[in-house]
């Protein structure tokens, strides 16, 4: 997904755009970190039940993207009726938010307090979301989806994935343009298909409505931060230092795509995987060297 959205020619930039970054950066680091520490304690888990994890396969992985992107692209394009476009995308957003939170929720709470948490945050955020419960979620259901399914690719296989999701990032924004209406239509209708970063700190209070395409408020997309986190999380049965250098090298790939942006005399849409996946890719060889 792109980093940041376009709404007209003359969008002003966010103000205070280190400020959005800095919580870009945190929200980001904090997603991987638990990600990591998530796929450790999972490991830790397999290996006392002498269960290993079953690989997924790059093109199981390929389809399954490609058909919800086809699926979210043609209720954007075809259905005309707001309201069921509304209904039919927070349904998609909060069962697919609810399967990754209980994923990281689970390792750490138990069957039981982790689905009564993530109902209760769930019911929160269609009765009265706000984007500090909505980046709450978003962040958890990351953490849940890149722990438990990097443990099931192999590294390379996510090296394969970046490079390929990382063109078709480009192309996707810059080219057909389909991902830049996938999100707008997405947040037209109040489902952000990412972590909404704020111009200030209260802004995490304000109601999610607010978030409008091409705002005040930058969106960084989910795949953004669950492709780093599958790579880091894939490499934790070789050692947790390589899923570090990992965090570290996809953060300075973050802080790459957010210079291209801000370098804009245009505020237009910037696809943020490429640098973070260069970068991210660039750490995986270190690993393969130490």
């Amino acid at each position: 997904m792109p980093a940041e959205e376009e709404k007209t020619e003359n969008t002003p930039f966010p103000e205070n755009p280190w400020r959005v970054f800095f919580w870009e950066f945190i929200l980001f680091f904090l997603t991987l970190t638990l990600g990591i520490i998530s796929a450790w304690q999972i490991t830790r888990i397999i290996g006392s039940q002498n269960l290993p994890p079953v690989p997924v396969s790059s093109n199981q992985f390929i389809f399954s993207f490609f058909a919800a992107t086809l699926i979210i692209f043609l209720i954007i394009r075809f259905l005309k009726f707001r309201t069921l476009k509304q209904t039919l995308f927070k349904i998609f957003f909060a069962v697919s938010i609810f399967l990754g939170s209980s994923l990281f929720f689970e390792i750490w709470l138990g069957t039981y307090i982790s689905l009564a948490l993530n109902l209760f945050l769930i019911i929160l955020w269609l009765i009265k979301p706000n984007i500090m419960v909505h980046d709450f979620l978003f962040v958890s259901a990351m953490v849940g989806i890149g722990s438990v399914f990097g443990l099931r690719l192999f590294p390379l296989t996510v090296v394969i994935l970046l490079a390929v999701f990382s063109v078709y990032d480009v192309i996707a924004v810059y080219t057909t343009k389909h991902m830049v209406t996938m999100a707008k239509g997405m947040i037209e209708v109040g489902v952000v298909p990412g972590i909404i970063l704020p111009s200030h700190t209260s802004g995490f209070q304000a109601p999610l409505k607010n978030v409008e395409f091409g705002g005040q408020f930058l969106v960084l997309g989910g795949g953004d931060i669950v492709f780093p986190l599958l790579l880091a999380a894939s490499l934790i049965p070789q050692g947790i230092l390589n899923s570090v250098i990992i965090v570290v090298a996809s953060s300075i790939g973050l802080f790459l795509s957010f210079l291209i942006f801000i370098s804009q005399k245009t505020r237009r849409a910037v696809p943020a995987l490429p640098p973070i996946a260069l970068l991210s890719i660039i750490g995986y060889l270190i690993t393969r060297i130490l």
